[in-house]
């Protein structure tokens, strides 16, 4: 990938040593890293930030980085005929881009959602870490083995199931990996998504969507306040993302 390897040669390095090394430990397959070895690794990744919309990489560039949210939120989709399909999100502390771990191009796009900082580190010296740290390598291979679960669910649900019941199991899925209580006792995804995001998550039309949210509140499942989703009755909407097949 031209873009990052430039940035790789000549590239801006991260301006806060302190902060790159307080980042780069919130990465869950890092933590197991000693300081030094967290040390050496800001001192080896270059920082790149990307606007709101701004391409990270295309399908068919090949990299020789790994991809590490600092800060922000990075979007992996594909496309299907016209229609954009997403199949995950990144925040702060993912590694992303497994393609750069296994040697080959990319087959997917990869998207700033908002404004982002990604750490680029070389596919090599990463894998010297990996190798030196056998708790690294099982996290590494946890967390692939769970992407992989992860996408062939929602590719299954995809297949069987309704928009309803799609979008009840993908609220689900995002209340698992960022989900907080309110005072309240209920339940809210800390990110805000448009229904056109939530859309491509769940391979539907944005009108589809928001049909299927009227009837996810008609149910007191979920209620909507400023693009935030607050699940209400948990027990009921797992109910809803049973497959309707």
């Amino acid at each position: 990938m031209e873009a990052v390897e430039k940035e790789e040669c000549g590239g801006k390095k991260a301006s806060n040593h302190s902060e790159s090394i307080k980042l780069l430990s919130f990465a869950n397959v890092l933590e197991p890293l000693a300081d030094k070895e967290i040390n050496w690794l800001a001192q080896n990744t270059t920082e790149r930030s990307f606007h709101t919309g701004d391409i990270v990489y295309t399908p068919a560039d090949a990299s020789v980085v790994i991809f590490l949210v600092l800060t922000g939120a990075i979007r992996i989709f594909g496309m299907m005929g016209r229609e954009e399909l997403t199949f995950d999100v990144f925040r702060s502390g993912a590694i992303f881009g497994e393609a750069s771990l296994m040697e080959r191009t990319h087959a997917e796009y990869a998207q700033a959602l908002e404004p982002s900082r990604v750490g680029l580190l070389n596919r090599t010296a990463f894998w010297h870490l990996v190798g030196q740290n056998p708790e690294v390598k099982a996290r590494l291979v946890r967390l692939l083995g769970d992407r992989l679960r992860r996408s062939r669910s929602r590719m299954t649900d995809i297949a069987l199931k309704g928009v309803p019941a799609r979008l009840a199991s993908l609220i689900l899925d995002h209340l698992e990996s960022e989900g907080v209580v309110t005072r309240e006792g209920h339940y809210k995804i800390a990110a805000r998504y448009t229904q056109e995001q939530l859309a491509t998550m769940i391979g539907a039309k944005r009108v589809a969507v928001s049909k299927a949210f009227g009837k996810l509140q008609d149910a007191g499942c979920v209620r909507l306040w400023r693009r935030q989703i607050y699940v209400v009755d948990l027990a009921a909407l797992e109910s809803f993302a049973t497959p309707d097949y």
